[in-house]
């Protein structure tokens, strides 16, 4: 565990005082020490999933941490209220096309999936039927479904273009055509979908559907609406080989990578995982995903990330400790994250507005923590965009075909990556400390050998330069720039 000088010095990254009374989420934001981004770096801004946050708490996100303007669902209610310029969705607007170089825009697409007179109003052939009789996606759905969907999205954005330039568009998904652990047995049981298939495996079919059905509504949004990131929950296969029924409930990466502009993968705490130690981790997960990626020549990812919420059957252990998810986020930088979705699922007591408590929530915290990591590596983006990771010398613990892309430490809390720029004798090395406990490590890097590194919770994150025959090694985390201390 994170010992108590650890997390007073986190804790203090993140307030520059503390709170005798509750306070709403918009005090403490202005009140925190504020992240200190490199001046016209090009990372795509931070986002986030859930509940909408009040308004001024969405602009002080968009104006000090690093988020775009947050506009929420585009659905018809919230553009039906562009009409009224009072409504914050048009001041969100109107924000937002008085100064388009800060306040940039995200938001969410409607999903006519989940609207039951949409659903009602689709041919046949768009379903299958389990031995129930209950009806379930067709892979053989007519694109005729997909492009109406579309149509319905892209009009609903086209109003908020209108009036503002739009720069992300998240794509929730969990929509149409599932995995095939979900409805396997009835579309064995088509004999239309069973044609279609022919030889293939059910992973290839199924992951080739969906890709085609999810570019349809892909290029339909980025046609209309140009210059906007487009990012799809999600195009993981973050438990790719871990066991044998694994591509029950994936697709395979090769094929849906191209529904995203950015592979996009989610990996929440203790959600399928055993959180930052133990047999299933976040960090072997989160470089099962960069295997994949990397061997597609996708060396940059978007991904929507989370450090726990509210869950009864988990009590307290269900929220991460924030220095330890700081260094989780740092080695997922190093592998190439240039930006990523704040989640949280849960609706917390009271909500999102007025007074949350005598000190920042966890929800809050955790989103402060992504930009302090953002901001760090707004000053490493040149290692980021002109640079690859280094595979290390073993493979993954779980896709033996693809390297691991860490170094191995002799112990297993114990991380290092590596990223080499392209064109200059440097190397960005994190090295963390999964389980806690700050300590020395060695790792031998290929051109500059042995090298000594400090491993913390809150991860370090080195700079190596190789110059003369001698290696330099500077610690960028602990500058003037991202003062995170010594712990």
């Amino acid at each position: 565990m994170v010992n108590t000088v650890q997390r007073v010095v986190v804790l203090a990254l993140l307030l520059a005082i503390a709170p005798a009374n509750a306070k709403t989420a918009l005090e403490f934001l202005r009140e925190a020490k504020k992240p200190q981004f490199r001046d016209g770096h090009t990372l795509p801004n931070l986002t986030r999933w859930g509940w909408t946050m009040p308004f001024d708490v969405r602009v002080e996100l968009a104006e000090n941490w690093g988020y775009a303007l947050e506009f929420g669902e585009a659905n018809p209610s919230a553009v039906a209220q562009l009409n009224d310029p009072n409504s914050i969705p048009s001041k969100i607007c109107a924000l937002a096309s008085s100064n388009p170089g800060r306040y940039r825009i995200f938001l969410s697409i409607y999903r006519p999936f989940f609207d039951r007179k949409f659903l009602e109003g689709l041919p046949e052939e768009t379903w299958c039927y389990d031995s129930e009789g209950r009806r379930v996606w067709s892979p053989e759905a007519p694109d005729e479904v997909f492009e109406r969907a579309a149509e319905i999205s892209v009009l609903l954005l086209k109003k908020i273009s209108a009036l503002a330039p739009i720069s992300i568009i998240l794509n929730g998904g969990e929509y149409a055509l599932s995995t095939y652990g979900w409805a396997g047995k009835a579309w064995a049981s088509d004999q239309r979908v069973l044609k279609a298939k022919g030889d293939m495996s059910w992973f290839d079919y199924i992951s080739k559907r969906k890709a085609s059905q999810e570019l349809i509504i892909k290029n339909a949004i980025k046609r209309e609406i140009s210059g906007a990131l487009y990012i799809y929950y999600h195009t993981e296969a973050a438990h790719r080989n871990r066991y044998p029924q694994w591509w029950h409930w994936s697709y395979d990466y090769k094929q849906i990578r191209k529904v995203s502009d950015l592979p996009s993968s989610s990996i929440y705490y203790l959600h399928f995982n055993s959180g930052f130690t133990g047999d299933n981790d976040m960090l072997t997960q989160a470089l099962n995903c960069v295997a994949q990626q990397i061997e597609c020549s996708d060396l940059l990812s978007y991904n929507w990330v989370n450090a726990g919420w509210e869950r009864k059957e988990l009590g307290e252990k269900a929220f991460a400790d924030l220095a330890l998810y700081m260094g989780y986020l740092k080695c997922y930088y190093t592998a190439g994250m240039i930006g990523g979705v704040a989640g949280y699922f849960a609706y917390p007591k009271g909500g999102f507005d007025g007074d949350v408590g005598d000190k920042p929530p966890h929800w809050l915290q955790q989103m402060m923590v992504l930009s302090y990591v953002h901001a760090l590596f707004s000053h490493l983006e040149d290692f980021l965009r002109d640079g690859v990771l280094l595979p290390g010398p073993n493979r993954h613990r779980w896709s033996k075909d693809l390297p691991a892309y860490e170094f191995p430490t002799g112990e297993p809390n114990l991380r290092v990556l590596v990223r080499k720029h392209n064109r200059r004798n440097e190397w960005l090395i994190t090295a963390w400390a999964a389980d806690g406990n700050r300590r020395k490590v060695q790792i031998i890097v290929p051109e500059i050998g042995r090298v000594e590194l400090i491993a913390r919770p809150c991860g370090s994150v080195y700079r190596a330069t190789l110059k003369d025959k001698r290696v330099y090694l500077t610690q960028v985390d602990e500058s003037v720039v991202y003062p995170v201390g010594n712990h």
